[in-house]
């Protein structure tokens, strides 16, 4: 198919008119964390393992949801069960543990989480079955088919849980087939108007030492698992790194406990995001991120009106669960 500048006349116009757009925000303003979320479109993440990959990238999820109110398809065997995966949605909705604590959501907010969750989230559960990248996205076509819920953004983590799908033409190598799927799943996303999240790990890191503390340093956009395929098929590229508390950052300041380093090291369409690295803390009581400002200040994510639901005289109804599943069935 080709066409020619006269084909899209009145989509150049408007283009020029009102210059490129941003997607949707995560919560913070531009000036906090310039990465923005349009639809027909792909978010690559990769990082080393139990560095927050899946919490920031939920977090996003929940915050698109309140702000926009997108829904979600997600995949992530690596976090637990459904029934562990929809608890650790309430706990960041809400910024209280959904489990029973010293400090768990009350009954009023455990039904306020249930429905917002429920609303706007579904696991994939492939009971303990392998399924392949063309199966996981052709089930979230079902998903939204079976349920009339529009789905605008998906989500995989990791990419190695989905069962490889090699063809005669990938020759048995690795790179070839991820230059296929990756540049299949970036047309799936412009037909389907959605959003796919996908995270994976990086490459195996030489240990490195500074002051007598022994780390692995901050992976490049070119360091993905699998080669630089990642780096030329993605449009939005994250990297998150949690550095070594007590690090010296090279400017007279020693990291913090929680902190992230995120890295947008990949930004397309043009305007959606701004190439740089953002310092960001995880609250791990409220297991929601923050960024500080010049005094010191957290700033949480902007959830617009979902943030009034906790103050108002709002009543959610219960949820009527199917509670006939095998508790020992793995996810």
């Amino acid at each position: 198919m080709y066409k020619r500048l006269e084909d899209v006349t009145q989509n150049l116009n408007r283009l020029r008119e009102n210059g490129r757009q941003r997607g949707y925000s995560v919560g913070w303003d531009w000036e906090v964390l310039p990465y923005t979320v349009i639809l027909g479109s792909t978010t690559y993440m990769a990082a080393a393992p139990a560095t927050g990959k899946t919490e920031l990238i939920l977090e996003f999820q929940i915050n698109l949801s309140c702000l926009h109110g997108l829904n979600h398809v997600i995949f992530t065997p690596e976090t637990g069960s459904a029934e562990d995966i929809f608890s650790e949605l309430c706990h960041k909705y809400i910024g209280k543990p959904y489990i029973k604590s010293d400090w768990q959501m009350d009954e009023r907010e455990r039904l306020i989480a249930e429905n917002f969750v429920n609303s706007h989230f579904v696991i994939i559960d492939t009971e303990d079955e392998d399924i392949t990248a063309t199966e996981f996205y052709k089930l979230v076509d079902e998903v939204e088919n079976n349920t009339g819920l529009r789905i605008h953004t998906t989500l995989v983590d990791p990419w190695n849980e989905l069962k490889e799908e090699f063809n005669r033409e990938d020759l048995g190598r690795e790179d070839k087939y991820l230059s296929r799927m990756l540049g299949w799943i970036r047309k799936n996303a412009r037909t389907t108007k959605r959003h796919h999240f996908i995270l994976t790990h990086v490459r195996d890191q030489a240990l490195v030492s500074q002051g007598g503390i022994t780390y692995y340093p901050a992976p490049h956009a070119r360091e993905f698992a699998g080669g630089q395929t990642w780096f030329r098929k993605g449009n939005t590229m994250l990297i998150p790194w949690r550095p070594p508390y007590g690090l010296s950052d090279g400017n007279n300041r020693a990291y913090g406990k929680n902190e992230t380093i995120l890295r947008i090291a990949k930004s397309k369409p043009k305007g959606t995001s701004e190439n740089g690295k953002y310092i960001m803390n995880l609250d791990t009581t409220r297991y929601q991120y923050y960024f500080e400002d010049e005094q010191g200040q957290k700033i949480y994510a902007d959830r617009g009106k979902e943030n009034t639901f906790l103050e108002s005289n709002y009543e959610p109804k219960p949820l009527i669960f199917n509670t006939n599943f095998d508790e020992e069935m793995p996810f």
